[in-house]
């Protein structure tokens, strides 16, 4: 079973040997899947991601969020809490498929 220990210690260092830009989905034991922009937090009973979003192109900050944040994404992504009896598996590929370029970026990223 994925637990806090896969997300926190296993899959960086998945994404340290890949190299490269990473694609992680996360499948549910209900048939849904995410695609991960970001690990938000690991918590004993459950894991909080931020995850593009189903309908295509992520929502944006106001300009003036935009100003006075300018290190953070403008982007506003989809976040889900799963418990982690709820993941089926994780999928980590270096691949790009169609509709990877029109995402601000391609993958996972650590916070």
């Amino acid at each position: 079973m994925l637990d806090r220990k896969y997300f926190e210690e296993v899959l960086p260092e998945q994404i340290r040997l890949m190299e490269r830009p990473v694609r992680l989905t996360v499948h549910l034991t209900s048939g849904e899947e995410y695609v991960v922009y970001a690990l938000l937090a690991a918590h004993d009973p459950y894991v909080v991601l931020k995850v593009y979003g189903k309908g295509g192109k992520e929502p944006e900050h106001s300009k003036p969020w935009q100003k006075a944040n300018p290190t953070q994404d403008a982007a506003i992504f989809d976040q889900v809490c799963v418990p982690y009896s709820c993941l089926a598996h994780a999928h980590l590929t270096a691949r790009t498929t169609k509709g990877d370029d029109a995402r601000v970026l391609i993958g996972f990223q650590a916070t």
